[in-house]
């Protein structure tokens, strides 16, 4: 088997036997990697093999077709500290790492959602609206995918809808739909203010470094988290279980 040592994340944790453990990275260059591993695999102690939100070398076989591929050894030079020691931070961080996990593809290179999560997590270190960090990376995220809702014109009819009006979000359709076109849908739509619509449509248009800097109330942020987790159930299967908790938060 090939031996490979790329730049990983750790994003997923899973059980995989009695004494196993299925672990997900994300790398630069394979993009992502399952691997079992014992709990005492070489390279890792047994108290920091079952932590996600670790970076640093992996070094791997690459599998067989049809195969497993097998962890040699991981050394994290990561931790995030600052994400560690925070509740919400760190809420954000694992909301953030679901949805890699929903959109990973195995094997192929994607060393822009690789440098998208690196950068994400050492900003959320210091970041005093994680929240709206998050949101941001996701819109971000799903462009990088290919799954970026639809905004700024009707997925019905195709007319441009201006920025100022209250209009629908369908997540089944993947973008907003005008008000000609919405008594002739069948499927469940959300409506979502204009303050929330303009702040994803730049959020996903400006430079990384502009759009981590927009700001929004946190009515935008929940408008926001329950748009986006409608539109990533439609489009992956699963609804993030993040989702739930924040619904949960905003109805107390």
């Amino acid at each position: 088997m090939e031996l490979l040592c790329e730049p990983a994340v750790l994003i997923g944790v899973s059980p995989g036997g009695p004494r196993d453990r299925l672990l997900t990275f994300l790398t630069r260059g394979q993009g992502g990697v399952r691997l079992f591993a014992s709990r005492l695999s070489r390279g890792m102690t047994s108290s920091r093999f079952l932590e996600q939100l670790q970076g640093g070398d992996l070094v791997f076989t690459r599998p067989r077709e049809g195969g497993q591929g097998r962890l040699i050894s991981f050394v994290p030079g990561r931790v995030w500290p600052g994400i560690r020691a925070d509740f919400e931070r760190t809420f954000q961080a694992m909301a953030f790492l679901e949805l890699v996990n929903l959109s990973l593809t195995e094997h192929a290179p994607q060393p822009e959602i690789f440098a998208l999560l690196v950068r994400f997590l050492d900003r959320l270190e210091g970041e005093r609206r994680p929240a709206l960090a998050r949101i941001t990376a996701t819109v971000r995220l799903l462009r990088l995918c290919g799954f970026a809702p639809r905004l700024e014109t009707c997925i019905g009819c195709g007319a441009a809808l201006p920025g100022g009006g209250r209009v629908l979000f369908s997540p089944e359709g993947g973008g907003v739909v005008c008000g000609a076109c919405a008594p002739l849908r069948r499927e469940t739509t959300l409506p979502i203010t204009p303050g929330s619509r303009g702040f994803m449509v730049r959020a996903a248009a400006l430079p990384e470094y502009q759009a981590f800097r927009l700001r929004a109330p946190a009515a935008v942020e929940f408008e926001i988290s329950r748009v986006i987790d409608r539109h990533v159930a439609s489009h992956f299967g699963a609804h993030p279980r993040c989702g739930a908790y924040l619904e949960r938060l905003e109805a107390v």
